[in-house]
């Protein structure tokens, strides 16, 4: 049994970036169409959130009787929900429909420059040194060698449509990344990660609905196990240790986990679709882990 809280955090923290890692190509395999089968971007998402929060709500209300939460609570879940998985992770997916995993990935990488950005302007006290903005710019240099021989698919202008919107939903995340931190819940986390799933999922079958997405509802056996796959290891596992160490670690430390989802999507890539890895990826790869370190080492975890 862990007695560590600081080990427990960073066994979590590498659980969410292992996982996450994965659900971009789990993603990508779950709407993508062969002209016949498809599963709405939105869709996919409404039903990953919607059944991973029921299952986790379930549990708590039912087995460990947990009190339903009051009003307040239940807005402050709700636009968590909002911000973290209908901006942040619906609108990526429909993203997605036109961005390939790995460039995903690279976007992505982003997300902790937005949060720092926001932490800045809200005027958080997470202090950011030199040193880790050093990490940052590192962190940057290594996803830019990874897919330098990727900047051609910029030329496609549905890729644009795409790029747009995952960059709309990065600054989603991060803005909910910075509420979660800066609004925490007495609940167990796991709980909270349920209560945020509910909403988010409801509000994503709202606007699935509105686009006429169950008019072209028709999964194949693929994409109804990319589902399963984000249910289990996308919601309840990841979304639960991501929730999990928005408390116990800085902001700043939660959010490179997207530099080892890009390094993850880059290996999914050698093993499913072929994709090489030469010298550039493994020194970018070296690149990530040093540029880590160096925002890593200037923070502590907080009290559990």
């Amino acid at each position: 049994m862990l007695k560590n809280p600081n080990l427990k955090a960073y066994l979590a923290f590498v659980a969410v970036a292992i996982f996450w890692g994965t659900t971009f190509l789990a993603i990508r395999i779950g709407i993508n169409s062969d002209g016949i089968h498809l599963f709405p971007p939105f869709l996919l998402a409404a039903f990953r959130h919607t059944i991973a929060g029921i299952l986790i709500c379930g549990y708590f209300i039912f087995f460990k009787k947990q009190p339903i939460p009051n009003l307040q609570q239940f807005k402050q879940f709700s636009i968590n929900g909002a911000l973290m998985l209908v901006g942040g992770n619906g609108i990526i997916s429909w993203g997605m429909q036109y961005v390939d995993s790995g460039l995903a990935a690279l976007i992505c990488a982003l997300t902790p420059l937005w949060i720092v950005f926001i932490n800045l302007i809200m005027g958080s006290n997470e202090k950011v040194s030199k040193t880790m903005w050093v990490g940052f710019i590192i962190c940057l240099l290594a996803q830019y060698l990874i897919f330098y021989d990727k900047v051609n698919l910029l030329s496609d202008k549905n890729y644009i449509l795409g790029l747009i919107a995952i960059i709309v939903s990065n600054i989603c995340w991060a803005l909910g990344t910075v509420f979660s931190k800066s609004h925490k819940s007495n609940l167990p986390v796991l709980y909270n990660a349920g209560l945020q799933m509910i909403p988010g999922g409801i509000i994503l079958l709202i606007i699935s609905t509105f686009m006429g997405d169950w008019a072209k509802f028709n999964p194949g056996t693929d994409a109804i196990l990319a589902l399963i796959y984000l249910v289990i290891f996308g919601s309840l596992l990841a979304y639960g240790c991501f929730m999990y160490i928005l408390k116990a670690l800085p902001a700043a430390l939660v959010s490179t986990y997207a530099y080892f989802n890009t390094i993850v999507a880059v290996f999914l890539g050698y093993l499913f679709l072929n994709e090489v890895i030469n010298t550039k990826v493994i020194i970018a790869m070296l690149l990530t882990i040093l540029g880590v370190y160096m925002v890593g080492r200037k923070t502590k975890a907080a009290d559990i």
